[in-house]
């Protein structure tokens, strides 16, 4: 068995199994999620302007970005992914690899800066993820949105607010899934055991996603907000939330099990 809790536990959770093991977060809900965007807020003020899909994982958004007219720039700490995202056919943009906290980019890149399917939240508690938000208000232009689709703080407080643990198995393909979630309410947190185990003559297909014969074991570790926390975090930055959803049908907050919440950058006439 690999245990890879030693290093932080994103490298390890966005590995080339990822895509196996998210696999129902595919092109069609990429699509519903980016044809919401605009209802909420614009993406840019016109075709060309650059668009960052920040934690763009495989890339499954970007080819419908670019459909759109505007220019997408993916950028991701996983190398593992951002090979699948290169290869994808027709994925168009610019892929880059970076750590959220520190992006390469200049001040004021880019019309909006997109965090999608919970690209956030990974460093610690609430308080500790000030920084990715520093540089996504950095490198937004002024007037420009931040776009984040995070799951309902209060709906997994509402599962998982008693501390107990929720196992979940299942089988993908070539390997068995034990998931175990739990909330630690000292440093409000999800966290999620994940042990992965090739199936019994499945080694061979096991390895082309990258789990060795003794199976991957990572812990999971993201951070639970209110809603009133992330807008703390967001106006010490200059940025305000001027819409918001429940689901990607446009529902409003509350009614569905994740938050699309639109955050503006103050422009300079503000």
């Amino acid at each position: 068995m690999t245990d890879e809790r030693t290093q932080p536990w994103y490298e390890a959770a966005f590995g080339a199994h990822y895509p196996l093991l998210y696999r129902h977060r595919d092109a069609r809900e990429a699509r519903r999620c980016l044809r919401l965007l605009p209802r909420l807020a614009p993406l840019t003020a016109g075709a060309g302007e650059l668009v960052l899909d920040l934690g763009c994982g495989d890339g499954r958004h970007l080819a419908e970005l670019a459909a759109t007219g505007v220019v997408p720039v993916g950028l991701d700490l996983s190398a593992a992914l951002l090979e699948v995202a290169a290869a994808r056919r027709g994925a168009g943009g610019v892929l880059v690899r970076g750590d959220m906290r520190a992006l390469p980019f200049g001040t004021g890149r880019f019309a909006a800066v997109l965090s999608l399917f919970t690209a956030f939240g990974y460093f610690g508690p609430p308080a500790a993820n000030a920084a990715p938000v520093q540089e996504v208000a950095r490198v937004l232009r002024p007037g420009g949105h931040w776009f984040l689709d995070y799951f309902d703080g209060d709906a997994v407080l509402a599962e998982l607010g008693d501390g107990q643990p929720r196992v979940r198995e299942r089988r993908l393909e070539c390997l068995a899934v034990r998931e175990t979630r739990r909330y630690v309410a000292a440093t409000s947190q999800v966290i999620k055991d994940v042990q992965l185990r090739p199936l019994p003559g499945q080694a061979v297909a096991a390895a082309e996603w990258g789990i060795g014969p003794d199976g991957l074991d990572y812990r999971e570790q993201v951070a639970v907000f209110t809603l009133a926390g992330l807008d703390q975090l967001a106006a010490q930055v200059g940025l305000d939330r001027v819409a918001g959803a429940g689901d990607y049908d446009g529902g409003p907050l509350g009614a569905g099990a994740r938050w699309l919440l639109v955050y503006r950058k103050e422009s300079v006439a503000d």
